[in-house]
């Protein structure tokens, strides 16, 4: 049974950050078995972040949970968007957070976000229109909002992490705020394309921080806990996309992110043991 005392609920600075993947692994198999995971999980993050249950942001995510265990909006079963997907960048999102030291409200928000990140997801690559898995998530996630109670301005940054998780253009958007914020300069510009919520990380700092965090949550399970995990992984988007994905495809999806992580950064020797378990197999085959 997981325990307050062990991660992704709390941070023990005296691990190694493969000890940190091998727990997150291990608690995403514990919580995945059971049948209500995502509430479950959800109620047992609202209480490590020590929010009472009547919270607007607690009530919307344990709402959205509670659906998505019942298969409403869950996601493609066999592949890799779905509901076990949607545990793990939440609880994934909660260890970042904790990591960040980000306040319990801020925290609740980008548990709440992970949740919402790819509601209804079609199993489609989505790289074709951007935002249009976004936005449908956002505009799925948004009657669980109003009815527990969410205020506008919340809505909006929600709104606005769930957005800033399109890979194409929401993701740099993202970070090119964040390092904006960081390093002092003019506001990123907002392109007519971009969609109108993500104007707000151009003058708060707090939301692109939780953005760039969303963001890397929702790949690190990927390539930065353990090798059998991105492995699994791995095989589940082939599923879903019914395509062969080969350890270059791995690679170089590898190179690219760990190029750009930053919240995550913790992480990264993890991300460099998966990459070089890759690469090792990648140069066999060549050879072969």
């Amino acid at each position: 049974m997981p325990t307050f005392g062990r991660p992704p609920f709390v941070v023990l600075h005296a691990l190694h950050p493969s000890q940190v993947g091998a727990e997150l692994v291990a608690c995403f198999a514990r919580l995945g078995a059971r049948d209500d995971r995502l509430e479950h999980a959800h109620g047992l993050a609202s209480k490590s972040l020590g929010l009472p249950e009547s919270t607007p942001l607690v009530r919307a995510g344990r709402a959205i949970a509670r659906d998505i265990d019942q298969g409403v909006g869950a996601g493609v079963a066999a592949g890799y968007h779905n509901s076990q997907h949607f545990l793990e960048v939440m609880l994934t999102a909660l260890y970042l957070a904790r990591l960040a030291r980000l306040g319990a409200h801020r925290a609740a928000r980008v548990v709440t976000a992970a949740l919402m990140h790819d509601f209804h997801h079609d199993g489609s690559h989505g790289t074709a229109s951007p935002f249009r898995l976004e936005r449908l998530a956002a505009r799925e996630a948004q009657r669980y909002l109003d009815a527990a109670g969410v205020d506008d301005e919340e809505c909006q940054r929600l709104q606005a992490l769930v957005l800033a998780t399109d890979p194409s253009a929401g993701v740099p958007f993202a970070r090119a705020c964040w390092a904006q914020h960081t390093s002092g300069g003019a506001p990123v510009p907002l392109h007519p394309e971009l969609p109108l919520p993500l104007g707000r990380m151009r003058l708060e700092p707090d939301l692109a921080q939780e953005a760039v965090l969303l963001a890397e949550a929702d790949v690190l399970p990927s390539i930065g806990l353990t090798v059998e995990h991105a492995e699994q992984l791995h095989a589940r988007l082939a599923t879903e996309w019914n395509t062969t994905l080969g350890r270059d495809d791995k690679l170089r999806f590898i190179d690219r992110m760990i190029s750009e992580i930053s919240m995550a950064s913790f992480f990264v020797p993890n991300i460099q043991a998966v990459k070089q378990a890759y690469a090792g197999v990648a140069d066999r085959a060549r050879q072969t």
